[in-house]
């Protein structure tokens, strides 16, 4: 079963709403609740689906997967979305949270974790005709 878990900090000079929204610009199929202090969301592997197209848009797949598979313990894994940029409908992956209003935490779970590593942030470092 995969459970995707999201939170960001809602700092006192941030609109808790605007956070949310930022959030569900990058997961607009997710669960959230919006509180003074954090936006918390929940959903299954769906909820990526928005996130995944974005990576291969932006051609950031390689760099996703890289911070992915870096993170990966058991079966679990996590990165950060600058919150800023997520508001602007834009998706920035980072390896550790670097604004100072905080950025989104994702937290991903999975019984086959690689499996979906693989669907959210291909390997295409080398082309699949090549690869087979």
């Amino acid at each position: 079963m995969d459970k995707v878990k999201v939170e960001a900090p809602v700092r006192a000079t941030e609109d808790p709403e605007k956070v949310g929204e930022a959030v569900l610009n990058v997961f607009p199929e997710l669960e959230i609740e919006v509180e003074d202090d954090a936006v918390r969301g929940t959903g299954d592997s769906g909820s990526l689906r928005n996130l995944q197209e974005a990576l291969e848009k932006k051609r950031i797949r390689l760099t996703a997967r890289n911070i992915l598979k870096k993170h990966l313990r058991d079966n679990s894994t996590w990165f950060y979305i600058n919150k800023q940029a997520a508001l602007m409908n834009r998706v920035n992956v980072l390896e550790e949270s670097i604004s100072a209003l905080g950025d989104i935490l994702v937290e991903i779970e999975s019984d086959d974790i690689m499996a979906l590593i693989d669907w959210l942030a291909p390997d295409v470092s080398v082309p699949e005709d090549v690869a087979d």
